[in-house]
């Protein structure tokens, strides 16, 4: 078993474990817009007085856009985009206080030689259980980098690798059970049951925990956490779809957020949920090791008022499902490396001695790998909402040496990219933008991209049409595309890193933006430059 990080690392790196992993060690144990919920007098922060309506009883469409506002254009001019202490303590890598029983149910432990003997993205099969070792894939660690500010990674990109988005399931019969990477285990929650439920369906519930992020992320928090939920949404539909474990979103959000509240006290944003309708939760058992020391259920509930906008304005957000949960290119390119060497290779770029930032060279990019990153990117997701936000955001690919193509920036529309600001040297021009400028504790390539994958739209027209949920559905589907971006990257030995810290006003007009046009997601792709020591953590 890998020990979880400790609470509060130093310098954003993890405790070191209590047994060094050792390479392929055995597994241890829309409507039309409506009102939300109320957002905290913090929204008031968001500019001028006279620009933010009095907050009353729920979240009204001119809040949630003064919200986007304070949280992307202006997060610079009213001081959001605050310097990050990673040393501060935080609840990320921890498992809910309601989660750490001795009991529940272990996850495969044959993962390696499965995935190393499939070429992605073709299907896997696991005929002893499918179910398990989909989660195991999708949401276990992959692997500890010694010399990385951020070490444990996954096949999921995190900021800061903190990965706030929890995974429970819920089942028949009372079965409550939390995916505990660590662990390698579903654990059986604590807390005692609200009584039986008539529903015999089995869902897998996702949800961010805005604790497990830096305080100084502030509002910031609300983007980062929904984009993740997007991440981890289309995780789990590439890999259920590879090993067949049918499921569809839920449009009723009821039983998940009963769930959450079984797991115990947290700052949790709304929950997704999606019902898997051919498979079963086995019977629980011991489970092997110590389970961790009981938490203080205070540490999850600070008081926040940040937080608490951001949690009211997440909660806006439904779902209303379309049809199966897929997420793989209906034509992807001829297989080529495993699925084990995709997921390892997933990366958001890498930088020596434990700075921030990420390492990237000039090299040409061939086109194959071109038409798999529009593909991964294009893919539509299974709900309606998102799909007619996806609808409505624009795309802006940046080339640099890529397909033999004239470098500078394309829209793309409809799978098709049309030039629209042709020239070289656009990454470099873009880079002082970027969050955070190069320095001795930061390393930024922006300059050496090779695809700068651009999402963008007019906010005050998405809020016009989705209501206060716009905010959140826009960031959760340009989590879904980014995660197709990383996967394709990998695929073709390239690294992508999703990013939100930029200057939005610098952006815009170098990327030909109309005046009302915000870029609202980036996804920057290129050839790695620095490799290091890595230790391997998967089952």
């Amino acid at each position: 078993m890998t020990a979880h990080p400790a609470a509060a690392p130093t310098n954003g790196s993890a405790a070191s474990p209590a047994a060094g992993p050792t390479a392929h060690a055995a597994s241890s144990p829309v409507p039309g817009p409506a009102a939300g919920p109320a957002l905290s007098p913090g929204l008031r922060r968001a500019a001028s007085p006279s620009a933010v309506p009095a907050v009353g009883p729920a979240v009204s469409p001119a809040e949630a856009l003064a919200f986007s506002y304070r949280q992307g254009p202006g997060k610079r001019l009213l001081g959001e985009q605050r310097a990050i202490d990673d040393a501060a303590p935080t609840t990320a890598f921890q498992p809910p206080p309601d989660a750490r029983g001795s009991t529940g149910t272990p996850l495969p432990g044959d993962l390696y030689e499965l995935l190393a003997a499939t070429p992605f993205p073709e299907p896997l099969h696991h005929p002893a259980d499918p179910l398990g070792t989909a989660l195991a894939t999708a949401f276990g660690l992959q692997r500890r980098e010694p010399d990385h500010q951020f070490p444990d990674h996954r096949a999921t990109a995190s900021g800061r690798a903190r990965h706030p988005v929890h995974v429970l399931l819920g089942g028949p019969g009372g079965i409550r059970r939390y995916l505990d990477p660590y662990r390698r285990a579903l654990v059986d929650l604590t807390s005692p049951p609200p009584g039986q439920s008539a529903d015999n369906r089995i869902r897998l519930v996702l949800a961010a925990r805005y604790s497990d992020l830096p305080a100084g992320y502030g509002s910031l928090r609300f983007a980062v956490c929904e984009a993740e939920l997007g991440v981890n949404l289309r995780a789990w539909a590439v890999t259920a779809e590879a090993f067949g474990v049918p499921g569809r979103i839920e449009a009723d959000s009821r039983p998940a957020k009963q769930l959450l509240a079984d797991a115990g006290p947290g700052r949790w944003s709304a929950p997704l949920s999606v019902a898997l309708t051919a498979h079963r939760l086995g019977p629980a058992h011991p489970l092997p090791g110590t389970p961790p020391a009981p938490a203080d259920p205070a540490r999850f509930t600070t008081d926040d008022p940040d937080a608490e906008d951001c949690r009211a304005l997440s909660r806006c957000r439904t779902s209303s499902p379309t049809g199966p949960l897929t997420g793989i290119p209906a034509h992807a390119t001829a297989p080529g490396p495993s699925w084990a060497d995709v997921l390892w290779r997933r990366s958001a770029g890498r930088v020596p001695g434990r700075r921030y930032g990420f390492a990237l060279r000039p090299a040409p990019v061939a086109e194959p790998a071109l038409r798999d990153l529009l593909a991964w990117a294009a893919v539509p997701p299974p709900d309606t909402l998102l799909a007619r936000i996806a609808e409505r955001i624009r795309r802006t690919v940046v080339l640099q040496g890529v397909a033999g193509l004239p470098d500078g920036a394309y829209r793309l529309t409809d799978g098709r990219l049309t030039a629209h600001r042709p020239g070289p040297g656009l990454p470099a021009r873009l880079e002082p933008g970027f969050g955070r400028p190069d320095g001795p504790d930061t390393g930024i390539a922006l300059r050496h991209a090779s695809v700068l994958y651009v999402h963008s739209a007019e906010p005050a027209a998405l809020v016009e049409e989705f209501g206060p949920a716009a905010p959140a559905l826009t960031a959760q589907w340009c989590g879904w595309a980014a995660h197709g971006l990383c996967l394709a990257a990998a695929a073709h030995g390239l690294v992508a890193r999703p990013a939100r810290s930029y200057d939005e006003h610098h952006l815009q007009p170098l990327l030909g933006l109309d005046r009302k046009e915000v870029p609202v997601f980036m996804t920057v792709c290129g050839t790695p430059r620095y490799t290091g020591p890595l230790w391997d953590l998967r089952g």
